[in-house]
Formats: structure tokens, C-alpha cells, sequence
């Protein structure tokens, strides 16, 4: 079950485990009782592809692409000459 985080307007932040089945907007607070709602924080981006990475930071959509759209790609040769003793 994932970490959740959420503002206390009263005490301060929390962090409760909760299940992705639940309603994520709202939660009580353990000390006060009090509804308080989610907090957001950026995704951990540290050991991601640079490329994707920036692409997150600046908000952009990613490109839609028809398969008709790529650029052809050659078949390699099949460098096993009896692929039915693979792994043998």
C-alpha cells in the first residue's frame, strides 16, 4: 500500500498508508481528528532517463505517433540457425 500526504490545518503535515481503492482527497487527522486534505509533491525523478525527466519538469504532453508515422527499421537476421535449440 502506497504513502499518502496530507495538511492538518490544525497540527502539520501527515503521512498515512492507505490502499489505492480509497478515497484520496480527504483524511482524518491521527492527532486531532480534523479533515484535512492531500498534499502533492513532485515525483522522485532521480534515477529516471534524463530525456523523460525533462520532459516531466517542463509539463509537456507527450507526441502521439501513428505506427504508420515511424521510421522503417531493416529486420535483423536471425543469428541462430536452428532457433528450436535455443538455450540448449
Amino acid at each position: 500500500m502506497p504513502n499518502y500526504t496530507y495538511e492538518c490545518p490544525d497540527c502539520a503535515e501527515f503521512t498515512i498508508r492507505q490502499s489505492m481503492n480509497a478515497n484520496h482527497d480527504e483524511a482524518e487527522c491521527p492527532k486531532c481528528g480534523q479533515r484535512s486534505t492531500r498534499v502533492f509533491s513532485a515525483p522522485q525523478t532521480g534515477r529516471m532517463d534524463s530525456k523523460l525527466k525533462k520532459r516531466i519538469e517542463r509539463g509537456q504532453e507527450p507526441r502521439l505517433v501513428k505506427g504508420k508515422d515511424l521510421p522503417k527499421q531493416q529486420k535483423k537476421p536471425n543469428k541462430n540457425a536452428r532457433p528450436w535449440m535455443t538455450g540448449h
